[in-house]
C-alpha cells in the first residue's frame, strides 16, 4: 500500500475496520446484546490509531450509520424514534470521538518519540563520527581537570597516550602553562555560570616539553553538569601560515619601498588597501591612517575631480595611463605620470587596481630647458659655418636643417626633408658603415660623434664632423639633434700623414695580433696537426715495410684518407682565420637559392651522421626567396654548423635543419640533441680558439675555429648568428639570419669604422702636458702600454696593480684623471670606484675616471657608469683615442 494515496489509504482502513466490526456484530449479536456498540468502539480505536483523528471521525460516522440502520428499531431504516436510542447513539458518538482524539494524540506522541529517538541517534552518530574523524581534538573531562575521554587528534596534538590520560597521570590543567592559567580559570567560571564558554587561544605543554598553540572551546554536558566536553584545534599550521604571510608582506613592502615610484592598491570601492613608503612621504600620512579610507578623503577635492574619470575607466577593466599636475607641500607644482592597472577576480570582475605614480617633474623641467637651449643654439649656429639639424627618430626624416647647408653643400633646404636624402648623398664608401653606426649608437648612447664624407651638389667631397645628441622617451630614441662641422680643409692637409699613420697602425696591429695569437694557438694547433699526421705516418711506414691482407690494407688506406681530409680541413680553417684576421677574405656574391645549398651541406655530413646512427631531419619553407651571397661560403656556414652538431650529438640522436622566411630575412636553424652548451660558455661560443673543454682530457677535437668562421662569414653577408642552449645535456640550436637581399661589399677597400682611427696632424693631437694620470691594471703589459702611450702625449703617469695600491697612490700622487681596469683579482674596478666616490672632494673623491676594460657589452657599460665612472672604453683602444678621452675628462678639449 506504499504507492496508494494517503487519504485513500485512510478511507480504506476506516471502511475495513467498520466493516469488520459490522460483520462480527452480526455473527455475535446474541452474545453482544444489549452492548451492540462494543465492537464498533474497537473499529473506531483501530481507525484512529492507524489514520489519526480524521480516520477516527470517519469511523465514528460510519459506525453510527451502521448501528442505526441494522441494530436500532426500526431496523433497515435511518429513522430513530425512541429517546433511549437517540441517547445511546449520542453517547456512542461522544465516546468514539474521545477515543479518536486520545488515539490520535497517542499516535502523534509515538511518532514524535520515534522521530526524536532517530534524531538523537543521528546526532549521536554524527558526534561519534566527529570524534573518531580526528579532524579536531575532543576531550571529556571533569571540573578538576581529570580527562575521562580523548580522541586520537587530541592525543597526537599533546603527545600523550590514552593510558596517560585515563590513568590520571596528567590533567588538562597540568598541560596549561602558568601564563595561561588565569585565562583558563576565567573560562571555567564562565562555563559554570552559562554552560558554555567562548573559544579562546592558549598553549598546551606537550609530553616532550615543547608547546603547541591551540584554540579551546568548552561546554557542559546536559546529562552530567559536572563533566565538560572540550573542542581543541591545533593552531600550529595557522601560525606558520600567518608568519609566512607576515614575512611575504614585509618583503613586498621592502621591495615597493625601494622603488622610486608611488605604489598604491585601491579596492573597487575606491578605498586604500596598501601604500608604499614613497606614497606616505608624499602626502605625509602613514599607511595605517590611509588604510580603508577612500581616495577623496586623502587627496584634494580638485585633484580628485581630475583623476575621477580615469578611476572610473580602470574600474571598468581598462588599463589607464595619464599625466597631470599635482601641488606639493613644498609649494611647487609637480608633474606626475600615473598608470592604473586593474585586478580581476576569477569571475572576471574588477575587484581593485594598482596605482603606479612617478614624479616626472625633473624630466619635464629638463625637457623645457633642452628646448630653450636648442632654440638659443639654433640662433647661434645660423651665424657660423656649422649646419644644425634635427631628425625625428620615429620616422627617420629631418625636421630642421640650418641655412648654412646651402653654402657648404650647395643643396636647397627643401631637399633635406625628402626621405633618405642624407643617406643617398653620402660618399658610397661611407654610406653603409655610417648609417649602421648611427642606428646602433642611437640605441645605446646618449651622445656620439663621428666623421664621414658627403657629396656636394657640384660633385666635391666634403668631410663633415657630426656631433649627435639623442633624446629618449621611455628608453626609446624619439629625437636626434646636433650639428655638422665642415672639416674638409683639415682632412685634405692631413691626407698624406693619415695614409702613413694607417700603414703604421696596420703593421702594428698585425704584429700585436700575431704575437697575441701565437702562444694560445700553437699548443692546440700542434696537437690537432700531429694527431692525423701520426696515423698517416704510422700506416704509411707499415705499408712500406710489410705486406698486409686486403682488408687491413683497405682499412689503412681509409685511415690515411680520412686523416688527410681532416688535416686538409684544419689547414683550410687556419687559412680562413688568417684571411679573416688580415681582412683579405673575399666573397663572390651573386643571386642564389638557399635550399640547394643547404641540401648539399646535409649530403656532405650525412655519412658521418649515419656512422653514429644520427637522424637528420630537414624542413624547408618553399617561399624562401633569393639572397645575394657566396654559394661556397654559405655552404661552408651550413656545413660547419651541421658538422658541429653531429660531432657533439651522441649515437642515435637527432639533428634538425630548418629554413624559413621571416619578414625580410631568411633564417637557418640547426638544432641537435647533443651535449648542449654551459650557460657560462654560451657568450664565448663564437670566439676564435675558445672551446668549452680545452683540457688534455677533452672528448672532442678541433681548433675552436669553425664557429668563429661561421660568425665572420655570416656578418660578411650582412646577417647575424647566435646560439641557444638550455644547458649541459639538453642540446643546442644555432640560428643564422640573412637579409633577403644581402649586399656583399669589397673587403679590400679600407673602411673607416671609427673616427678615432683617423690620422691627425700634430697640432690637432690632444696635449696632456703637466697632467697626472693614475693607471690601475693587474696586467704588466697593459700597464706598460698605457704608461708609454699616455707618456707620448706629455702626461705624467703612475701605474699600480690593484685597487688597494690605487687608494694609497691617490694621496701621494694626487692625479687629475684615473684610468682603471675592471677585472682584477681580490678587488675589481667597481669596488675601487665605489670606495673612491665615498671619499671627500679634498681626498680625491670627485676625480674624473674612465673604465678601460675588455668587458665591452652594453650592460657592462651601464654597470660601469652606475658604479661611478664617467666613461667606459672597451679594450683594445687606440692610444690617440685614449689620450683624447683623458684630455676630455681633464677639460683639455
Amino acid at each position: 500500500m506504499k504507492g496508494i494515496h494517503p487519504r485513500f489509504r485512510l478511507y480504506t482502513v476506516t471502511v475495513l475496520a467498520v466493516g469488520s466490526a459490522l460483520l462480527l456484530t452480526f455473527l455475535l449479536q446474541p452474545l453482544l446484546a444489549p452492548t451492540i456498540f462494543l465492537l464498533f468502539f474497537a473499529a473506531v480505536a483501530v481507525s484512529a490509531w492507524y489514520g489519526g483523528m480524521e480516520a477516527g471521525l470517519w469511523a465514528t460516522f460510519l459506525s453510527t450509520l451502521a448501528v442505526n440502520y441494522f441494530f436500532i428499531e426500526p431496523v433497515f431504516s435511518l429513522s430513530v424514534y425512541t429517546l433511549d436510542s437517540k441517547l445511546r447513539l449520542a453517547l456512542f458518538m461522544v465516546v468514539t470521538t474521545i477515543i479518536s482524539w486520545l488515539n490520535s494524540e497517542l499516535r502523534t506522541a509515538k511518532q514524535c518519540l520515534e522521530i526524536n529517538i532517530q534524531k538523537l541517534q543521528a546526532s549521536e552518530a554524527r558526534f561519534r563520527r566527529l570524534v573518531e574523524s580526528d579532524i579536531i581534538g575532543m576531550i571529556v573531562a571533569d571540573m578538576n581537570g581529570a580527562i575521562a575521554e580523548a580522541n586520537n587528534a587530541f592525543l597526537k596534538m599533546v603527545g600523550y597516550t590514552q593510558e596517560d590520560l585515563l590513568a590520571g597521570r596528567v590533567r588538562w590543567r597540568d598541560m596549561t602553562p602558568l601564563e595561561y592559567l588565569e585565562v583558563s580559570d576565567r573560562s571555567i567560571a564562565k562555563l559554570k555560570s552559562t554552560g558554555v564558554c567562548q573559544p579562546f587561544e592558549q598553549e598546551y605543554i606537550k609530553k616532550d616539553g615543547t608547546r603547541v598553540p591551540v584554540l579551546l572551546g568548552f561546554a557542559l554536558l546536559e546529562n552530567n553538569p559536572e563533566q565538560i566536553i572540550g573542542f581543541v584545534l591545533d593552531l600550529s599550521d595557522r601560525q606558520r601560515i600567518e608568519k609566512t604571510l607576515r614575512q611575504r608582506e614585509e618583503e613586498l613592502r621592502l621591495i615597493t619601498d625601494a622603488v622610486p615610484v608611488f605604489i598604491s592598491y585601491v579596492d573597487a570601492e575606491e578605498r586604500y588597501r596598501f601604500n608604499n613608503k614613497q606614497y606616505e612621504e608624499w602626502y605625509g600620512v602613514s599607511a595605517s591612517e590611509t588604510y580603508g579610507k577612500q581616495i577623496r578623503e586623502i587627496v584634494d577635492k580638485s585633484v580628485y575631480e581630475i583623476i575621477r574619470p580615469y578611476i572610473e575607466r580602470v574600474l571598468l577593466g581598462e588599463q589607464v595611463t595619464y599625466e597631470h599636475e599635482l601641488p606639493h607641500k613644498d609649494g611647487k607644482i609637480h608633474y606626475m605620470n600615473v598608470t592604473y592597472v586593474p585586478q580581476f577576480n576569477q569571475q572576471g570582475t574588477v575587484e581593485g587596481f594598482v596605482a603606479l605614480i612617478k614624479d616626472i617633474t625633473d624630466y619635464k623641467e629638463a625637457e623645457a630647458a633642452i628646448k630653450q637651449s636648442e632654440e638659443r643654439f639654433r640662433k647661434l649656429t645660423e651665424k657660423v659655418r656649422v649646419i644644425p639639424w634635427v631628425v625625428d627618430a620615429t620616422i627617420g626624416n629631418f625636421t630642421y636643417v640650418g641655412p648654412q647647408t646651402v653654402e657648404i653643400l650647395g643643396y636647397p633646404l627643401t631637399d633635406w626633408y625628402a626621405p633618405n636624402f642624407w643617406e643617398e648623398h653620402m660618399h658610397p664608401e661611407d654610406r653603409e658603415w655610417a648609417v649602421q653606426y648611427c642606428q646602433e649608437s642611437a640605441l645605446s648612447l646618449d651622445n656620439y660623434e663621428f666623421e664621414y664624407r658627403m657629396l656636394a651638389a657640384d660633385g666635391r667631397v666634403v668631410w663633415l664632423y657630426d656631433i649627435v645628441n639623442v633624446v629618449r622617451s621611455e628608453g626609446k630614441p624619439q629625437l636626434l639633434h646636433g650639428f655638422m662641422i665642415d672639416i674638409t680643409d683639415r682632412k685634405v692637409s692631413e691626407s698624406e700623414r693619415e695614409e702613413l699613420l694607417k700603414r703604421e697602425q696596420a703593421a702594428r696591429a698585425s704584429a700585436e695580433a700575431a704575437n697575441r695569437m701565437k702562444d694560445e694557438f700553437l699548443a692546440t694547433l700542434s696537437h690537432e696537426l700531429r694527431t692525423p699526421l701520426n696515423a698517416m705516418l704510422g700506416w704509411t711506414q707499415l705499408l712500406r715495410s710489410r705486406t698486409f691482407d686486403q682488408a687491413t690494407t683497405t682499412k689503412a688506406l681509409e685511415t690515411i684518407d680520412r686523416n688527410t681530409r681532416s688535416l686538409a680541413q684544419l689547414i683550410e680553417d687556419v687559412l680562413d682565420v688568417s684571411r679573416i684576421i688580415r681582412g683579405t677574405l673575399r666573397l663572390n656574391t651573386q643571386p642564389l637559392e638557399l635550399i640547394p645549398i643547404v641540401e648539399a651541406a646535409i649530403e656532405t655530413v650525412r655519412p658521418a651522421a649515419d656512422a653514429k646512427e644520427i637522424r637528420i631531419d630537414s624542413r624547408f619553407d618553399p617561399t624562401v626567396g633569393v639572397v645575394m651571397g657566396d654559394a661556397n661560403r654559405l655552404q661552408q656556414i651550413v656545413w660547419n654548423l651541421l658538422s658541429n652538431a653531429v660531432k657533439f650529438t651522441s649515437k642515435g640522436g637527432i639533428v634538425t635543419v630548418q629554413l624559413d622566411r621571416i619578414d625580410s630575412r631568411v633564417q637557418i636553424r640547426v638544432s641537435d640533441t647533443g651535449g648542449g652548451i654551459a650557460p657560462e660558455f654560451l657568450p664565448y661560443v663564437f670566439e676564435r680558439f675558445r672551446q668549452a673543454d680545452s683540457s688534455t682530457t677533452r672528448s672532442h677535437g678541433g681548433l675552436g675555429l669553425g664557429l668563429a668562421i661561421v660568425r665572420h662569414l655570416v656578418e660578411l653577408h650582412g646577417g647575424t648568428v647566435f646560439a641557444e642552449s638550455p644547458g649541459i645535456g639538453q642540446g643546442a640550436t644555432f640560428i643564422v639570419n640573412l637579409p633577403m637581399k644581402a649586399l656583399a661589399f669589397n673587403i679590400n677597400k679600407p673602411q673607416q669604422l671609427s673616427p678615432s682611427n683617423d690620422g691627425k696632424n700634430v697640432n690637432s693631437l690632444p696635449t696632456l702636458n703637466g697632467l697626472r694620470v693614475l693607471v690601475v691594471d693587474d696586467e704588466p703589459d697593459t700597464r706598460k702600454l698605457l704608461t708609454t702611450a699616455l707618456g707620448q702625449f706629455g702626461a705624467q703617469v703612475m701605474a699600480v696593480t690593484s685597487a688597494f695600491e690605487a687608494l694609497v697612490a691617490l694621496e701621494q700622487f694626487r692625479p687629475h684623471v684615473l684610468v682603471s681596469d675592471i677585472g682584477m683579482p681580490q678587488e675589481d674596478g667597481y669596488t675601487l670606484i665605489r670606495k673612491l666616490r665615498a671619499l671627500s672632494q679634498e681626498q680625491g673623491g670627485r676625480i674624473p675616471a674612465v673604465a678601460l676594460t675588455a668587458y665591452a657589452r652594453a650592460e657592462d657599460r651601464t654597470q660601469a657608469l652606475l658604479a661611478g665612472f664617467q666613461l667606459h672604453v672597451p679594450k683594445p683602444v687606440d692610444p690617440t683615442e685614449l689620450a683624447a678621452v683623458v684630455a676630455n675628462l681633464a677639460g683639455r678639449t
